[in-house]
């Protein structure tokens, strides 16, 4: 079993480029265990549009305004601001600039979230260009790991 470090440098971890946004894993290669953490560096206008998913999803916001949806309910959250999706429900979530927003996201249990982004970067790679969320692979992908785009 591999040792896991207690400490993460600010340039630590796997970071890959899903469209326009950055997804750092801080946990990288976990794939086993209670949750996994990512953070998001997100330019304004793009985010998480809404989705429901079975696992349980917190997102903690850093850098930036976002406009951060769960359920019926929306609220603009900055710095310091979080917010919880149960698993299945609807939720979503946008950078709304001007600068581009950092956030933190944690879902439970490890490793379905870095998996699911995983098969789409390197069907992204295959394809050679950016993700779409309406394309009908991302969606299949999607679907493959219990994610619902509504």
């Amino acid at each position: 079993m591999a040792q896991i470090s207690g400490f993460l440098g600010v340039d630590e971890g796997r970071t890959v480029r899903l469209g326009t946004i950055d997804l750092t894993f801080l946990n990288p290669g976990s794939t086993h265990g209670d949750y996994s953490v990512c953070m998001a560096h997100s330019p304004p206008g793009s985010g998480a549009g809404l989705h429901r998913h079975p696992y349980d999803e917190w997102h903690v916001i850093i850098e930036g305004r976002w406009e951060c949806q769960v359920g019926n309910e929306v609220r603009i959250l900055g710095p310091g601001g979080a917010m919880f999706a149960p698993g299945g429900t609807v939720h979503g979530l946008k950078s709304l600039g001007p600068d581009p927003g950092r956030q933190i996201g944690i879902t439970s249990p490890a490793g379905v979230f870095e998996a699911l982004i995983t098969e789409i970067v390197d069907a992204q790679v295959d394809t050679g260009g950016p993700a779409r969320a309406g394309s009908s692979s991302f969606r299949e992908i999607a679907a493959k790991y219990g994610v619902e785009f509504v």
